[in-house]
């Protein structure tokens, strides 16, 4: 390998066993000798989508490290046919400042199952909010803001509706 880059075996050593960062240089130098794009070299994704799960936490802060749960992963995609993504810019109701939201984009008919839930909604051509999603029982919605205080958003052209199905909070 060393021969075929032109470098030391000490070199090749380093960049296995991340002693040295392998740069654009090296990445575009291993695509030629193997043939194949650069991007081919470059996982996907740094953060895994599955992450083992070793238990449960009972009341008392006990590890519960249950036979049926020792190879469950716990998955982190989102569950949306059509998700979208929304950062929190202030602590409001339920959600704090910086929590990433997953939200399930839905239109027409499956809009009855979004009502009651906490939405982000796309109405009046170009305006956008969150909120509780309610119906106004006569065929239209209201939007109710997290936070007291609020007015609601009375619901005229619907675009689109996205119920939250997961919430990110980096602690």
């Amino acid at each position: 390998m060393a021969k075929m880059l032109g470098t030391t075996a000490a070199t090749i050593s380093r960049l296995e066993t991340a002693d040295m960062n392998v740069s654009m240089n090296w990445l575009q130098r291993f695509a030629e000798i193997y043939n194949v794009p650069m991007t081919e070299l470059i996982p996907e994704s740094v953060t895994p989508s599955r992450i083992p799960c070793v238990g449960r936490i009972d009341r008392n802060g006990a590890l519960s490290a249950q036979q049926d749960l020792a190879h469950e992963d716990i998955a982190l995609d989102a569950r949306a046919k059509d998700p979208i993504a929304i950062r929190i810019a202030e602590d409001m109701g339920n959600y704090c400042a910086g929590d990433i939201v997953i939200a399930d984009r839905i239109q027409g008919t499956e809009l009855k199952r979004a009502v009651g839930k906490d939405c982000f909604v796309a109405f009046d051509g170009e305006k956008g909010g969150f909120g509780r999603f309610i119906s106004s029982g006569n065929g239209t919605f209201l939007l109710v803001p997290p936070e007291p205080g609020h007015d609601a958003f009375s619901l005229v052209a619907l675009g689109w509706v996205a119920p939250v199905v997961m919430l990110i909070r980096y602690l």
